[in-house]
């Protein structure tokens, strides 16, 4: 305990070292920033005084132009005052009137009717900054060995409500909300909210057929993605009730959200990216070398850095992604077909193996460290809370398999 006791001070010092050069890092940025914002600044009034001398000069030259015109008039008229008592020298001076107006009238005309330089500002900076919540993103690294979870069996939780016409049978999708746990079941149409300490039922409330996955969407709502091309938002503040629906173009399976998008799979080939208003920004069926990318494109997840989306297929493995849906790798592994994936709060994947009916511990990097449980049935769905350090397999039955975790060395 003495020697925890120390290591822990070790650890406090270096988080507050770190908090130090993290702010240190933000002051920077923000230099730096300021800096790109400058130069900005700079390109503009360069845009501007371009433009001001662009036109300065058109109307510079247009003005001596007039002056030159004025002072042959003068000319014109004096010859003409001169020329008035001898016919001959007055018809001369009229002929050469003449063809000067001409002259002017062919070539000289207001080109402008008003000249102004006007400045509009960038909506879409503006627009892009008043959306961002901080200036990065904020994180906790640990740079300790991995520590294998141990899962204890607590019990089959029931999930069958008495009105539900036919059996659950397939708890698809899960994930935890405060210290309560959501499912969908897909063959009753529902969302069932239940409280995690008790395992009591809080409330439900029916969706579109064939609800798949389900993930948090900011603080009041959860996504569901629905077969037939449905994405419901349903709120969680207070009752279970159904918010706006989003309709997309295809199936929808496996869901996550990261800064204002959703990210969907169709249980086939591919993964999509849509902003919130369902208009598509991306899809993704095949690598830069035409290789398809998915056999059966199912849960989805990031990792806890929120850098890395992890798509599981039971056919290929873990296919990575970033945030911009570019696409990294595949992790293969020959004992593992993937289908449920969560993520743990302490930098682990964790992933259903639907072949060998077990659960799979993996790294942040995805990398297999070992199996945690075997289960009772074939997992379809995973969701861990952290604090509570329960573990909740949805599979192809009445009941949810509840796990308590602890810890056990490699």
């Amino acid at each position: 305990m003495n020697q925890w006791q120390k290591h822990t001070d070790t650890l406090l010092n270096q988080l507050q070292d770190s908090k130090t050069t993290a702010i240190k890092a933000v002051s920077e940025y923000m230099l730096e920033m300021e800096k790109y914002l400058k130069k900005l600044e700079e390109a503009s009034i360069n845009a501007i005084e371009d433009q001001y001398k662009k036109i300065e000069s058109e109307l510079i030259e247009e003005r001596k132009r007039f002056e030159d015109y004025i002072n042959d008039l003068k000319n014109l008229k004096q010859l003409m005052v001169k020329a008035s008592a001898n016919i001959a020298q007055l018809f001369v001076c009229s002929k050469l009137a003449e063809k000067t107006f001409t002259t002017i009238a062919d070539t000289v005309m207001m080109r402008f009717d008003k000249t102004e330089v006007k400045f509009l500002p960038s909506e879409e900076l503006k627009s892009s900054l008043q959306k961002m919540d901080h200036l990065g993103e904020t994180s906790v690294i640990s740079s300790r060995k991995y520590i294998l979870h141990k899962a204890k069996k607590e019990c089959d939780m029931d999930v069958l409500l008495k009105d539900d016409t036919r059996g659950v049978r397939a708890i698809h999708g899960s994930c935890i909300i405060d210290d309560t746990v959501i499912f969908t079941d897909c063959f009753n149409h529902k969302l069932k909210r239940f409280d995690i300490s008790s395992l009591s039922l809080i409330d439900y409330c029916d969706v579109p057929v064939g609800p798949c996955g389900v993930c948090r969407v900011g603080d009041k709502h959860v996504a569901v993605a629905c077969r037939y091309g449905v994405v419901q938002l349903v709120s969680i503040h207070g009752e279970l009730s159904l918010s706006h629906s989003i309709k997309i173009k295809e199936d929808c399976y496996g869901i996550a959200h990261r800064n204002d998008n959703l990210y969907m799979t169709d249980w086939n080939n591919s993964l999509h990216m849509y902003d919130m208003s369902g208009k598509l920004l991306k899809s993704v069926t095949r690598d830069d070398s035409g290789q398809s990318l998915f056999g059966s494109s199912n849960h989805i997840t990031f990792n806890d850095k929120k850098d890395i989306l992890f798509v599981c297929d039971e056919n290929k493995g873990l296919v990575c992604f970033n945030a911009h849906c570019d696409y990294i790798e595949t992790i293969t592994y020959p004992d593992i077909r993937p289908c449920g994936v969560c993520v743990d709060g302490y930098g682990n994947i964790i992933v259903t193996n639907s072949d060998l009916q077990t659960i799979v511990q993996c790294g942040r990097d995805g990398q297999k460290h070992g199996i945690i449980v075997k289960t009772r049935d074939y997992p379809e769905s995973v969701c861990i809370h952290q604090g509570l350090r329960k573990m909740f397999v949805g599979n192809q039955s009445d009941t949810v398999e509840v796990y308590k975790l602890t810890w056990k060395n490699d």
